[in-house]
């Protein structure tokens, strides 16, 4: 467009370039015209030479166009108007001709339209016919005269010839200037637009969607863009998902069928727009490439000219914006893809920072409300088993000796409430929110030990080995209460004098060990499944975790169980290892 309104403004500048000549070649025969009455009784011809400029002149005011379309484009034309002119002279008085002004108008002509050189050029053009039909019948005063005139032929070659070089300057430079005006003044709205984005974000965004909707509309109301579409990335699932697209409000509605569950696979082999996304790059597509590998998407989603952003912040991937103009408007151009990027890195880290907020929003209401469980289970049921195991064992101190049924089934029934304090006040440490460290791991298999009276020639082992702190919350409970099963069947069954709990949570996978020198038992073949109940809990715990049991036992042997953490590797790889597959 810009190229056009070049072509057409420099077409403009000609024609009137083209009519000032013709006008000055009129006036140019004022001096013929005025010469003619006194010059008719001794030039009889002065006459019909005069009315073959004026003809010349008439053909050239009729067919101005088309001669101004054949002097650009056939220079060569230059030579017959030279020739007639010449001749003019002439036949007219020679150096005192009243055509010299008539003469110069090649001249001017061709300093206008082909600048210094083309002027230079046909100036010696025309000295060369000067000197060919007027020389030889010269006087040395008309001689002198006619040397004159040559000479300014070159003086006003140049004189002109270097004022078209500075209207050509001057010309080009205004082209420039508008087109750099038009770039600004662009660049200056994408700009406010980008502008209004970030503050429309700060004060109005409340939640995921209310970014995308202000992003949208930007894109379409502000930046003049026909439509906009923007996907949400899900990294768990490896899926776009989320979708909502937006169109300008004079344009014709979006297309139909583009659901906001809309999903697709966040892989390379699954299309273009997944494939960009995955490669972080931003794509233009211009030759009508499809998004994706499914047609009944690519039809839902309906792009043919686009260009695909994708969002990302801190190495995540956050989702994928899409632009394009459906309807057959003006392709995007590379400075307005500038732009949208701008636009697109804003949208990523406003997308972002609003998730994480929701996210951690969330993760604290999950905490304070397992706490408050938690706080309820602890005050209320927990108590209250505590207070029956209590009477309970005063009821059985206070008994006469003579009530041994009674007795044992208060025995019976106080062991079964202690029991369930027990397990109450496991399921209350596992959903309390609060961390668990490496210090807190050792106290409370200590505080545990004690509260099994162990035999007085136990004695136990407890070591970590790398950082505790780098297992999941979730990994360290299980862990402990793992551990805690461990040692109730060491003290209770294997009557071992020394026992190890060791957990390593450097090695690949991280593992946990406990091992004793007690009384072991028989298993059918390595690896065999024990029916206790301990070791139930023991292998269920572990499988919630992602873990693998192996157990190791023989009669008076001790025993060795090792728990394989195949699904609790450290916090830290685990992001690692997000950010890999997040940056494909």
């Amino acid at each position: 467009m810009t190229r056009v309104k070049h072509w057409i403004t420099r077409v403009l500048e000609e024609r009137t370039v083209f009519l000032f000549l013709l006008g000055y070649r009129w006036l140019s025969l004022l001096p013929p015209l005025l010469a003619l009455g006194l010059a008719f009784e001794t030039n009889p011809q002065s006459g019909w030479i005069f009315l073959t400029a004026l003809a010349d002149n008439l053909l050239l005011t009729l067919y101005y166009p088309r001669i101004n379309r054949l002097v650009i484009h056939f220079p060569s034309v230059f030579v017959i108007d030279l020739v007639v002119v010449a001749w003019f002279v002439s036949l007219t008085g020679s150096a005192s001709s009243p055509y010299y002004l008539y003469a110069l108008s090649p001249l001017l002509a061709a300093a206008f339209f082909f600048q210094m050189r083309g002027a230079l050029l046909t100036a010696l053009t025309l000295t060369v016919f000067y000197g060919l039909i007027l020389i030889p019948t010269l006087t040395a005063t008309e001689l002198l005269h006619v040397l004159t005139q040559i000479i300014s032929f070159f003086l006003i070659a140049m004189l002109f010839g270097y004022a078209s070089i500075l209207m050509e300057r001057i010309r080009r430079d205004r082209a420039l200037l508008a087109r750099n005006n038009a770039t600004l003044e662009r660049t200056n709205r994408e700009l406010e637009s980008i502008h209004k984005l970030a503050l429309m974000m700060q004060s109005s965004a409340v939640d995921v969607a209310d970014v995308q909707e202000i992003v949208l509309s930007t894109i379409t109301n502000a930046m003049g863009f026909e439509r906009a579409t923007l996907a949400l990335a899900d990294p768990e699932r490896n899926m776009l998902t989320g979708w909502l697209a937006y169109r300008r409000e004079e344009s014709a509605q979006g297309s139909a069928g583009l659901f906001h569950t809309t999903e697709i696979p966040l892989r390379a082999d699954a299309g273009a727009l997944a494939r960009a996304t995955l490669e972080r790059t931003a794509a233009h597509v211009v030759d009508g490439l499809a998004p994706t590998n499914d047609p009944e998407m690519n039809q839902r989603l309906g792009f043919k000219q686009y260009v695909i952003l994708p969002l990302y912040m801190r190495d995540h991937p956050v989702g994928v914006l899409v632009v394009d103009n459906p309807s057959g408007g003006a392709p995007i151009s590379p400075e307005s893809i500038r732009s949208l990027e701008s636009v697109a890195e804003h949208a990523a880290i406003a997308l972002g920072s609003t998730k994480l907020c929701i996210e951690r929003a969330q993760r604290l209401a999950v905490e304070e409300e397992r706490n408050r469980i938690a706080m309820e289970i602890h005050d209320t049921a927990s108590q209250s088993l505590f207070g029956i195991v209590y009477t309970l064992d005063g009821c059985i101190k206070r008994l006469p000796e003579q009530a041994t049924q009674v007795q044992n089934e208060l025995v019976t029934l106080r062991d079964i409430a202690a029991r369930t304090l027990s397990d109450l006040r496991g399921s209350v440490f596992d959903i309390w929110g609060g961390a668990l460290t490496e210090i807190d791991f050792k106290q409370e298999l200590a505080v545990y030990l004690q509260k099994l009276r162990p035999p007085p020639a136990l004695v136990v082992e407890i070591q970590v080995k790398g950082t505790f702190n780098d297992l999941a919350l979730n990994v360290r409970k299980n862990i402990l209460r793992i551990a805690q099963e461990g040692l109730a069947n060491i003290v209770k069954h294997s009557g071992a004098t020394h026992a190890a709990i060791m957990l390593d949570a450097q090695s690949q996978p991280p593992r946990l060990v406990i091992e004793d020198n007690g009384s072991g038992f028989q298993a059918h073949e390595a690896g065999a499944t024990h029916t206790g109940f301990g070791l139930t809990s023991i292998r269920e715990r572990a499988h919630a975790i992602g873990g693998e049991v192996r157990i190791q036992s023989r009669l008076n042997q001790g025993t060795r169980i090792e728990v394989q953490l195949l699904g609790g590797a450290p916090a830290a790889a685990g992001k690692r290892t997000h950010a890999n597959l997040a940056g494909g």
